[in-house]
Order: C-alpha cells, then sequence, then structure tokens
C-alpha cells in the first residue's frame, strides 16, 4: 500500500459501518494514513458523534440496522452538523475504472490505495467552497445528480437503470440530472473527485454526497430526492 504524506493537521473522518470486521479495517487503514478517525456502529451512535464533535469528512455504510447513512446525513444536516462536510455513502459492490482492480466494502480483496485516492480526493473538496464562488444550480432544479459511469461495465448500465426507475416516480423539473462516462471525461471526474464506477455525485444542496455503488437499493436516491423537497408523481 502506497502511503501519502501525511498533512501537518491531520484530516478527521468519521466511519460510520455495522460490520465490525469492516469498520475496523477502514478505520485502521485511515490512521495508518495519518488521519484522525471515529467510529461509529450504527446510524444513531454516528449522529451522536455528529452531535459532539466537527469532521472533515463522514464515511458511511447506507444500510445500517436503526437507520440508514442517508438518514443519518439528513437529520445532522437539518440539525447545523455538516455544514461544508462532504459524504462518501457505500451502498454495494463499487467497479474500478481498471479491469484488474476491485474495491468492495463488503468482501475481499480491497483496494487500498484506490479507496485512499478517493478519500483524499473527496477531503480536497471540503476545502473549494473556502476559495472558490459556489456555482449555481441549474434553473430551478431543487436537487443537481451527475451519475459516474464507464459504459462498458455491468454495473455502471445496472446504475442508469436503476436511476431511471427511480426518477419515473418523481418531477424531472425539480431535478438536474446527468451521466457521465468517466474514461471518456477525465477532466469532470476530477473536477467532482470521482475514482469509482459507478458513483452518484450530489452536487447541489449541501452537504455534497458522493454514493459509491449500482443503487440497486433504489431507497438511497428516494432519500436524496425527498430531502431536496423534489415533488413525487
Amino acid at each position: 500500500m502506497i502511503t501519502a504524506p501525511r498533512p501537518a493537521t491531520p484530516a478527521c473522518i468519521l466511519v460510520v459501518e455495522d460490520q465490525d470486521d469492516v469498520r475496523l479495517m477502514l478505520v485502521t487503514v485511515l490512521r495508518m494514513e495519518g488521519y484522525d478517525v471515529e467510529e461509529a456502529s450504527n446510524a444513531l451512535d454516528g449522529l451522536q458523534a455528529l452531535a459532539a464533535g466537527r469532521f472533515d469528512l463522514v464515511l458511511t455504510d447506507y444500510a445500517m440496522p436503526g437507520g440508514t447513512g442517508t438518514w443519518m446525513l439528513q437529520e445532522a444536516a437539518r440539525d447545523g452538523r455538516l455544514e461544508g462536510v462532504p459524504a462518501l455513502v457505500v451502498t454495494a459492490h463499487p467497479e474500478l475504472v481498471r479491469p484488474a482492480t476491485r474495491f468492495t466494502v463488503v468482501s475481499k480483496p480491497i483496494d487500498l490505495d484506490r479507496f485512499l485516492e478517493q478519500v483524499r480526493m473527496i477531503l480536497k473538496v471540503a476545502e473549494a467552497p473556502r476559495r472558490k464562488v459556489p456555482r449555481p444550480r441549474p434553473g430551478r432544479a431543487r436537487i443537481e445528480l451527475v451519475l459516474y459511469v464507464n459504459d462498458a461495465s455491468p454495473s455502471s448500465i445496472q446504475a442508469q437503470a436503476n436511476m431511471e426507475r427511480v426518477l419515473d416516480a418523481f418531477d424531472r423539473c425539480d431535478i438536474a440530472y446527468s451521466t457521465c462516462d468517466l474514461q471518456r471525461n477525465p477532466e469532470a471526474a476530477e473536477h467532482d473527485r470521482v475514482v469509482f464506477t459507478p458513483t452518484l455525485v450530489k452536487r447541489h444542496p449541501e452537504p455534497r454526497m458522493w454514493i459509491v455503488g449500482d443503487l440497486r437499493d433504489g431507497d438511497v436516491v428516494s432519500d436524496l430526492l425527498k430531502s431536496s423537497g423534489v415533488r413525487t408523481l
């Protein structure tokens, strides 16, 4: 595993994961990388941790007993605990663009270098709003979503189909949604700090969020849309 130079002031990361072995692995790897890491085993404990401290990144599983990862983030955002804090949500087994490698949170092997690369890239976004003028949201949309895919990947094709299935139940006028092939548009992927495909990026409203996986559980997208005030049909 390649270790990046440690920052003078390490970022603080909250890891929320109900599987003990997975949580231990993620916490250990992130601490070895030089980050300050706190952990929680479910959404309610995650909320308590967010109430007690300030984090630079929240890394959470989606499906957990007692509440989903997106529910936890929505509750924290409602209480003002997530202002400017990005979140990485893992829903299923994502694929890497590099065909010979694979990242998965549930089973091994895990490509730790690529996982850490994704964390580092997202942490860069946390500082961006303080340096740049926020980009206005397109038109009247209440939410802006970009799905990054690899057109040759079955999981990316499935993610696109899953997105369309969920969006069909909502007013599209409220949604600015697009897809982007990561291999054909590396500049866009760099802008949105995307490493894995498929990854759904919530650009607006805050907090910014990265959802990794094929979106087979459509509730994760429905949660985002409803919490942003998107109307159902």
